[in-house]
């Protein structure tokens, strides 16, 4: 529901030092309608090349349903920039400002320590929303001024001006997002929330921990702007009580400021074609001057600076063509459904494509369905058990379904290599348990307590030694089962008694080898290959699955 309605503008970066792996840490984050930060979701990456974050987008991709976002920002990463250009075609992808500033500190220290000017002059120039023309312009202004034209640095961040510059910055939405400080806010969040040497289970939970921190700002923030409206500096004027019945309080500020500034800029008729006129708005000398079109029949209006198509709010400069015209009402085609107050109510996915769906991408879809279903539910005991009955009955028409279908195998479940269809027919299950080798044994340091319990054990173990008989000891250690390394079990199951049962019962078991020898459960699903390595030599697993966990020891040394 949160990617649903909000994620049409991305920032996405990775952080290290939160798990004891050192794998990379990658949140994908966005703003919602109180211009918080919200999280879409994470993933620990092996490295950060490029066919990890294609697995990573693609992942993502499915997981949502194959939406993909306007606008995401990253920093200057080239592995970044492969994979979103080949996973997110049509998304815009816009370099982060404040990454650059750093870079340029980084490779232009020379000019900064002789030019103290420098950082000032640049940040203007990248901050420039000018026609196209005048930005080039100020650009060769620059590098001549400072000497960089021949900078090989200056050349290649000129190469991607249309990733970074504010003047192409304005075509698409990007939620007000210029940047990934979202991301390098969350990731300072996260470092201290998680630890360095926690296992993945740990984060899953940390950082369930920090999305219903994050939700619960959203939910203060809902109530805030539901149950109590703001003060307009104006009272009774129909614009600003609109704009405050529908926007959030967080959003209703920023208009608001909008409509302040109105009043600080001058405007002149260009141009009158039938009903559309054309206005130039001058403004403050250190601002940019802006062309407003506003058609009276229609009430439609458009503004050169292009901030309510990149921001979803309108201008000061066409507030003020509406305040001449006297359009004292906003018109509810400029209220962005993603600014209001109920941006979440009734909102659903785009189903349209849905003939073009993957089967994992419908289930995911119908799944985020159901559980909205059930929060829905959850406020009444009755609608559980109703709803608790009906997911019952269709549970037993699937069944039936499938039976008259006959045996199927799904797209998502990968045989394993080593099973033979014959196998499968006869319902037999053969693999390798791997070999268990322990390391060396390694003592760790005992505090005063630990040692002083040990010894009354120990004594209280010499008192009782002295009633058993000779050699029990030893006949307790030769009873004990040796493990003799890799066995085979084969054996078969039969689907229980009970409809609702997916576990297997073996029947006809036979272990080669000692019949008291442990031997690791049967995990059923598509991680068993994973989990066991079974007869994966020949194969060669994705960079971002390149974990080799079987290969350690219990001493924690790779063999």
């Amino acid at each position: 529901m949160d990617y649903a309605c909000f994620g049409d503008a991305l920032s996405f970066d990775t952080t290290f030092q939160t798990n004891k792996f050192e794998m990379p840490f990658a949140p994908l984050l966005g703003t919602n309608h109180h211009k918080q930060t919200i999280l879409f979701g994470a993933a620990l990456l092996f490295d950060e090349t490029t066919d990890s974050f294609i697995w990573l987008f693609n992942t993502f991709l499915t997981a949502m349903s194959g939406k993909r976002p306007v606008t995401i920002f990253t920093d200057q990463c080239a592995a970044m920039a492969k994979a979103i250009d080949k996973v997110f075609p049509g998304t815009k992808h816009r370099l982060c400002f404040w990454h650059i500033y750093q870079n340029a500190a980084k490779h232009l220290r020379h000019v900064i320590s002789n030019h103290p000017r420098f950082l000032a002059d640049f940040k203007r120039v990248v901050y420039l929303e000018n026609p196209v023309a005048f930005f080039e312009q100020k650009w060769q202004e620059l590098l001549i001024t400072y000497d960089l034209v021949e900078n090989s640095w200056i050349q290649t961040l000129y190469g991607l001006r249309e990733k970074w510059a504010a003047v192409y910055r304005n075509d698409l939405f990007s939620a007000d997002m210029t940047s990934t400080q979202r991301s390098e806010g969350m990731n300072n969040v996260f470092k201290k929330q998680f630890r360095k040497k926690l296992c993945v289970s740990e984060l899953l939970v940390e950082y369930e921990k920090c999305a219903a921190s994050l939700r619960e700002n959203e939910l203060d923030a809902d109530f805030k702007s539901r149950k109590s409206k703001p003060v307009p500096f104006v009272r009774n004027l129909p614009m600003l009580k609109t704009a405050a019945e529908s926007y959030t309080r967080r959003i209703y500020t920023d208009f608001e400021e909008e409509f302040k500034q109105q009043h600080l800029v001058k405007c002149e008729i260009i141009s009158t074609v039938g009903t559309v006129i054309t206005y130039k708005i001058m403004a403050m000398p250190f601002e940019d001057d802006a062309l407003v079109t506003f058609n009276h029949e229609n009430m439609t209006i458009s503004c050169s600076c292009r901030k309510y198509e990149s921001k979803g709010l309108l201008c000061k400069h066409a507030l003020r063509v509406f305040n001449i015209n006297e359009v004292f009402t906003l018109p509810s085609q400029y209220i962005l459904h993603r600014w209001t107050k109920y941006a979440k109510r009734g909102y659903s996915w785009n189903n349209q494509d849905s003939h073009q769906e993957t089967l994992q991408t419908r289930a995911a879809r119908i799944s985020r369905k159901a559980t909205a279903v059930v929060l829905k539910c959850s406020v009444s005991e009755e609608l559980l058990v109703e709803l608790e009955k009906a997911i019952d009955m269709l549970d037993l028409e699937a069944d039936e379904s499938l039976s008259q279908r006959g045996p199927a195998k799904p797209e998502s479940v990968r045989m394993n290599s080593n099973v033979s269809s014959e196998d499968v027919t006869n319902a037999n299950i053969s693999f390798k348990v791997p070999q268990a080798i322990k390391g060396l044994m390694v003592k760790r340091a005992k505090d005063a307590l630990e040692k002083k319990g040990t010894k009354k054990a120990k004594t209280g173990t010499k008192k009782s030694k002295s009633g058993t008989k000779k050699g029990a000891g030893n006949k307790v250690k030769a009873d004990t089962p040796v493990w003799e390394g890799p066995q085979q079990f084969t054996g078969s199951f039969e689907a229980g008694t009970s409809s609702n049962s997916t576990l297997p019962h073996f029947t006809n078991t036979t272990f080669h080898g000692d019949s008291s020898t442990m031997f690791r459960p049967f995990i059923q699903g598509g991680y068993t290959e994973l989990l066991l390595q079974t007869d994966q030599a020949s194969e060669v697993l994705h960079p971002s699955r390149r974990l080799d966990f079987d290969q350690l020891n219990h001493g924690g040394q790779k063999e």
